[in-house]
């Protein structure tokens, strides 16, 4: 059957490039400036940071559905075996692979006032998703045996579905304090689109009548691609300012409001934009009014008489309904994924923060979500450490730890939502996985600004309602002068008269 190189052409640009979303514990981790992307109302402890190509690198992978221990059974002499069922069974209905890479190009952040801290950032990011239906793999392990029921029809569906972008971005920001208790945050970004995957639609459907034992196969497809097809041709001469052509933007908003001295709370929302593609774009599509089949069995006599004409036609008329249309299209848009993050922390001194997140990733009708707990720890200037838990990608043991060694004016960091089991090398089991790490240059420990957490809340209201205050006194003293002045009304005498 020629269907079967459509799933794998979905399946190798699913896998073709790697970008990614979520990170928890870097949301509390304030002495990096890298900790604003997640929130850009979040001020970092140092006034000036600057950061220099590929100074902070950060890496991501995530599935619900499986990990590599999930597809194998141990044997009591020690030898591994693939154990299919035990894969079968811990499938979800719709499995999502997603791989992720961002560099940074540029970093510049910068605190111009006690009340406002810009930042300029150009980043490479690279994001790709990849979902399997579970009855694509359980074909391969069951078949496509019958319901139990005996009476009806079982339909199965398993068509992949790819995402996959390639952009470079650039994004200006800056964080605005009206008051010691409210910080607003907004960032723009215009993006340059490199490579794209774009899936419409996608559906293939078997169905087997559970009397008769007849097959039914319908597909549809429509995918978009976008600086892809000019790579399979031969004698392409790769012109960077092709891959230049693609454009777009997209913003990010946050706030941070601290309740009270001790706690503060925070939410974000960002990626908020779209890329238009024009650069190579070229459409993979299968109509599904015309991709149908079915198969009602064989006829042994034509079989017997090795009539191979007989199995040709069967073996065209597959190919036929089931050929993909390849075409150049025209100028596309698709959205980037967008993130979304609420905080909580909980300043126990000025030293030792604790704090929870809740994040979520929403793109193309799919929201992931998930929960990190940790604790961020400052040991003077010169180490910060953090700790955190967090459940993601259908996955409960993911220890997570960073540190920041400040040597001013050199930052070396690395920070993490899941980095106890790979490197105790138990990584056959991981689900869910980010790492960031790299180097800044850093100067102007910000401590003066800070409130810390042995302050009083009366005093933490008096420095909130201070410009009010001053107002209101201002308001009080001109009211007084109105009322004095009508009090003291100049009288004028008129002459009298003779």
């Amino acid at each position: 059957m020629k269907t079967g190189w459509l799933i794998g052409f979905c399946i190798l640009v699913g896998t073709h490039f790697g970008y990614s979303q979520n990170e928890g514990t870097l949301t509390f981790m304030n002495s990096l400036a890298q900790s604003n992307d997640n929130n850009p109302a979040a001020i970092p402890k140092y006034s000036f940071t600057l950061g220099l190509p590929a100074s902070s690198v950060m890496a991501f992978y995530s599935n619900n559905g499986f990990s590599y221990n999930d597809m194998i059974s141990k044997q009591p002499d020690g030898s591994v075996n693939a154990d299919l069922t035990k894969f079968s069974s811990k499938l979800k209905p719709k499995n999502y692979i997603t791989q992720a890479l961002a560099i940074d190009l540029l970093r510049v952040g910068l605190r111009v006032h006690k009340q406002l801290y810009f930042t300029l950032n150009a980043q490479a990011k690279t994001y790709n998703r990849l979902m399997l239906p579970k009855d694509l793999l359980s074909v391969f392990i069951n078949g496509n045996a019958p319901s139990t029921s005996g009476s009806g029809v079982t339909t199965l569906s398993f068509a992949p579905q790819a995402e996959s972008l390639t952009y470079l971005q650039t994004s200006l920001g800056a964080a605005f304090s009206p008051n010691e208790a409210l910080t607003i945050g907004v960032r723009a970004k215009y993006l340059k689109g490199l490579e794209n995957v774009s899936t419409q639609s996608a559906n293939f459907n078997l169905t087997t009548d559970n009397t008769t034992y007849a097959l039914t196969a319908t597909a549809g497809m429509d995918v978009r691609t976008s600086g892809i097809y000019n790579f399979t041709q031969s004698g392409y001469t790769f012109k960077l300012g092709d891959y230049l052509k693609n454009n777009g933007v997209a913003f990010d908003l946050g706030a941070t409001y601290k309740v009270t001295p001790q706690l503060t709370l925070g939410a974000s929302i960002l990626d908020v934009g779209s890329i238009k593609w024009k650069n190579d774009t070229y459409g993979y599509t299968l109509d599904p009014s015309k991709a149908k089949y079915s198969f009602q069995g064989l006829d042994l006599n034509q079989i017997i008489k090795s009539n191979n004409n007989y199995l040709q036609a069967q073996g065209d008329s597959i190919q036929n309904n089931f050929k993909v249309q390849q075409s150049a299209i025209g100028s596309y848009r698709s959205s980037i994924p967008t993130r979304m993050y609420v905080n909580a922390s909980y300043l126990l001194n000025h030293q030792l923060t604790l704090a929870a997140v809740l994040f979520s990733e929403t793109f193309k009708g799919r929201t992931a979500t998930g929960i990190t707990l940790g604790a961020n720890k400052h040991f003077g200037r010169v180490l910060s450490l953090a700790g955190s838990y967090t459940i993601a990608s259908n996955s409960k043991n993911n220890i997570g730890a960073g540190f920041s060694l400040n040597l001013t004016p050199i930052q070396i960091f690395m920070v993490g939502d899941n980095l106890l089991l790979p490197l105790t090398g138990t990584i056959n089991s991981v689900q869910f996985f980010n790492v960031r790490a790299g180097m800044n240059f850093v100067f102007g420990w910000d401590k003066k600004h800070e409130i810390k957490g042995e302050a009083t809340a009366e005093q933490f209201q008096k420095k909130t309602k201070n410009k009010s205050n001053v107002r209101s006194s201002n308001a009080r003293a001109a009211d007084f002068r109105k009322k004095k002045k009508k009090k003291f009304k100049k009288i004028t005498v008129k002459p009298k008269s003779n």
